[in-house]
């Protein structure tokens, strides 16, 4: 039985957001949720609860993407505490960010109080092209293997062939 794909909803409550994601967290949707996080973060929301209580399985690109995130964006100056809190995720998620090195860089809670996303919205996502899905995946990678050095030998050839798409599609 194939997988449902992603379904992105969105509730902004400054200074957080709420984020939940439910199906498939991967790379077809990876561009899409870092677009949205800097666009919140660009209009002053600075820390984003992602719900993903719904999300049967995350991928390492979109693993990546949330890596590069946490890190680009820093702790939250006020609270001294990472940005992002992962929320209700499964136990195959949960290791799958832990054996990649993300954890440190994110909450982990195991629920939450409700809020009330009967009101949130949900994100469009978009067809993205070949060459935009492959930056995003080598960027992805390219971070996770500078965040942990194991990561390198896991991620070596998927660097090496991305790298080799993109310059050829230049």
């Amino acid at each position: 039985m194939p997988l449902p794909g992603c379904k992105i909803l969105v509730l902004v409550e400054p200074p957080a957001a709420i984020i939940k994601i439910a199906g498939r967290a991967a790379a077809e949707n990876a561009r899409d949720f870092q677009q949205l996080i800097q666009r919140l973060h660009g209009d002053g929301i600075g820390r984003f609860a992602l719900d993903l209580t719904g999300c049967l399985l995350m991928d390492s690109t979109f693993s990546g993407v949330l890596a590069g995130l946490a890190s680009e964006m820093g702790p939250d100056p006020a609270k001294g505490c990472p940005r992002f809190t992962i929320v209700g995720a499964n136990s195959r998620v949960l290791d799958l960010l832990d054996n990649l090195g993300v954890i440190p860089l994110v909450n982990v809670i195991d629920s939450h109080e409700e809020g009330n996303l009967t009101e949130a919205e949900e994100l469009e996502l978009a067809q993205h092209s070949k060459t935009e899905m492959a930056t995003c995946c080598l960027e992805a990678h390219k971070l996770l293997m500078k965040l942990k050095p194991e990561n390198a030998a896991k991620f070596r050839t998927v660097t090496e062939i991305l790298e080799q798409q993109l310059s050829t599609a230049a």
